[in-house]
């Protein structure tokens, strides 16, 4: 799997979307996944997010 390098002569991308892409990027090469893997990867994220919102709210309407 080849690697994918940042593109360093587009440094207009200042903005936050610019940073989650770089960051995105960044995980992808350092733990070599492929994007079927990345997408998994943030699909497991959603999920756990979801389990910890529902826990919290279910705690303050109980307690």
């Amino acid at each position: 799997m080849n690697r994918k390098l940042f593109n360093i002569q587009n440094k207009k991308t200042n903005s936050l979307l610019g940073f989650e892409k770089r960051a995105a990027l960044a995980i992808q090469n350092h733990f070599r996944l492929s994007n079927y893997q990345m997408l998994v990867l943030s699909w497991l994220k959603g999920i756990w997010t979801g389990i910890l919102l529902s826990l919290v709210i279910h705690y303050f309407i109980n307690h």
